[in-house]
């Protein structure tokens, strides 16, 4: 057995509280141990600790495993009736060995009759209610949409940007930066009955703020509502009107940086380290200049300041700054009670001090205790994710897993299964149910172009997508199949002239399905999940996924079959047809599932 594998801590997603009454538990071990029991009890059962005492536990078979890629992690929950927990584990390798493993390492079972180190045990000293991670339950069940303002529609106004183009007709027009188009806040209210009937329940705005770019990530002025779009009466009535129809608001912030032109920078500008606000940027040598690009890799690239990546007309703003802080929760709290809104979405996230996310958090739970915070983080994001900074990232390692199989046809069904559990292992149970999922961005190729304008695969890795824990989001134009390339191209127009025609009505309608199959059925948002494979291809490498949700409370099985070879495949199948709840290029015939390259099939038991 290697017990050089075996890993685990008494602390974060290794041991936590579900809820109140109960712990989760998990250890990593090798793929060459058979079996893992958890030996657990109170820590003062027997005694006060450093008395001369034996103290015995209770075994438990742990029999949650995942696989990974280079270990199984076994997991177990168990309700400490004092709150408290004492504990080892005993792990069985496939060669028959079989080991103690404690916080002070690790004991052969045969020494176990003599051992005295009982204060080597893992231990969680208690399960405080104020400490248990609490994240609001709604988002879980929520459908979000993405919108990119200013190219998703145009609605009436009387400020006409400079420079304004005619609205492109189709979607094949590609998208320039600084191609303006004229989209606002009105547009939006008008399509909200179109959002409604797809079955939209969130909409997730990029930036609203004056800026002088179209991306708005730049911004001027934190206080004002960007005049292309309209004013805080047109943000106002936004919320107002999707509330009315049950569809939650989130904006972006974007307060890693602001933009060259904000008031704060540029008395920084004109005043340099004379400036009120000289220690409110990451500024290391004030002899600056103004670059000629607004982002050119200039003063940032040779050090002189901070910014976003290198761009020169975004500087950094420093949130370790107790009056910075102030000034951004200020805001905060401003579009809450001026707007409503329901959450945020932070702009690179993972480079805001924590101290800043803590008291965003609490300020935030204050004015509503089911505020939803979303942070833009690309990796692992556990330190941000303990409960007191944010409820949620955007799920970007299942993004990749998702699109990375569907479109490499080198990795099997079992390299798959890996990158999931990797997903679903990084963070504590009720983080996972509220991960924010997409399959595209307007930080990524849209999801057309990155499986080849497959539309079968492209809707396969969104049906996968449905079918994983977490919150559901659709980036504006998916759900017609809306083209694009890596930015700026992934922010075209939405072609509203051929909606309306009905030129995208079916593949808005199986979006639809889609949606209505997550909400009505609880096997869809469950965490039970297990892959199945056919006993000759045990790694998968047919690439046929078979993957089976089966509902919380165990009354609900379905069956989601995703065809990512070649080759067409019949699948036999004890499953009724008549069951047979969403497909795509697929089809029941005499009890057996054809699949035709890149088809799905979604069946209930």
């Amino acid at each position: 057995m290697n017990i050089a594998a075996i890993q685990h801590r008494a602390f974060d997603n290794f041991c936590y509280p579900l809820n109140e009454d109960e712990l989760e538990i998990s250890l990593l071990t090798a793929k060459d141990v058979e079996s893992v029991v958890l030996v657990w009890g109170d820590p003062f059962s027997a005694g006060i600790l450093g008395g001369n005492w034996q103290w015995n536990g209770v075994e438990v078979p742990v029999t949650e495993k995942k696989e990974l890629q280079s270990h199984y992690r076994w997991s177990v929950v168990v309700k400490p009736e004092f709150k408290r927990i004492k504990y080892y584990f005993k792990i069985k390798g496939t060669d028959g060995s079989e080991v103690c493993y404690f916080e002070t390492g690790f004991v052969d079972a045969k020494d176990m009759k003599n051992f005295c180190g009982w204060t080597g045990c893992w231990i969680f000293p208690w399960m405080n209610p104020g400490d248990v991670c609490k994240i609001p339950t709604w988002p879980e069940s929520t459908v979000w949409y993405q919108i990119f303002p200013s190219r998703f529609c145009r609605g009436k106004s009387d400020f006409i940007p400079k420079g304004m183009m005619e609205w492109p007709k189709d979607g094949k027009k590609k998208a320039g930066y600084k191609d303006v188009y004229g989209g606002n806040l009105q547009g939006i209210i008008d399509r909200l009955d179109y959002l409604k009937e797809l079955g939209i329940s969130g909409l997730y705005l990029t930036p609203v703020n004056e800026s002088p770019s179209q991306h708005k990530y730049d911004t001027t002025d934190y206080e004002m509502i960007d005049r292309s779009f309209g004013d805080s009466k047109t943000m106002k009535e936004l919320v107002q009107k999707a509330h009315e129809r049950g569809i939650r608001i989130v904006l972006d912030g974007v307060f890693n940086h602001c933009g060259w032109a904000n008031k704060l920078w540029q008395d920084v500008w004109e005043n340099r380290q004379k400036s009120k606000y000289a220690s409110w940027f990451m500024i290391n040598d004030f002899d600056f200049e103004k670059p000629s690009m607004g982002y050119a890799k200039g003063n940032a690239g040779k050090g002189k300041f901070y910014s976003f990546a290198f761009a020169d007309g975004m500087p950094k703003l420093n949130t370790n700054n107790p009056e910075v802080r102030k000034y951004i929760i200020d805001i905060c709290e401003k579009w809450v009670k001026e707007y409503d809104i329901d959450g945020l979405r932070l702009d690179v996230a993972n480079e805001i001090s924590h101290v800043f996310c803590r008291e965003l958090n609490k300020a935030m739970k204050a004015l509503k205790s089911d505020f939803y915070i979303v942070g833009e983080i690309w990796h692992n994001s556990l330190p941000w994710l303990r409960g007191d900074e944010f409820d949620s990232v955007m799920n970007y390692p299942l993004q990749n897993g998702i699109a990375d199989f569907c479109v490499d046809k080198k990795l099997s069904v079992k390299e798959f299964e890996w990158a999931i559990n990797r997903c679903y292992s990084m963070y504590y149970k009720q983080v996972n149910r509220v991960l924010f999922n997409q399959m595209d961005s307007h930080d990524t190729i849209r999801i057309l172009n990155r499986c080849g304008n497959d539309k079968n695969l492209a809707r396969g890795t969104l049906a996968m997508m449905f079918a994983m824990p977490g919150a559901m989001c659709i980036y504006y134009g998916s759900e017609i199949m809306l083209e694009g390339e890596h930015d700026p191209d992934n922010r075209r127009c939405m072609p509203w002239t051929q909606i309306d025609e009905g030129a995208f009505a079916q593949d808005f309608d199986w979006m639809k399905q889609l949606i209505a199959l997550r909400k009505n059925h609880n096997a869809m948002v469950s965490q039970k999940m297990d892959f199945v494979y056919d006993p000759c291809d045990a790694e998968g490498k047919n690439r046929l996924v078979h993957l089976v949700k089966v509902s919380e409370d165990g009354m609900e099985k379905i069956h989601l079959f995703l065809n990512c070879g070649e080759q067409e495949v019949t699948v036999p199948t004890s499953l009724d047809g008549s069951n047979l709840l969403l497909s795509s290029a697929s089809a029941m015939e005499n009890g057996n599932l054809k699949l035709q390259k890149s088809g799905l099939a979604f069946i209930k038991e």
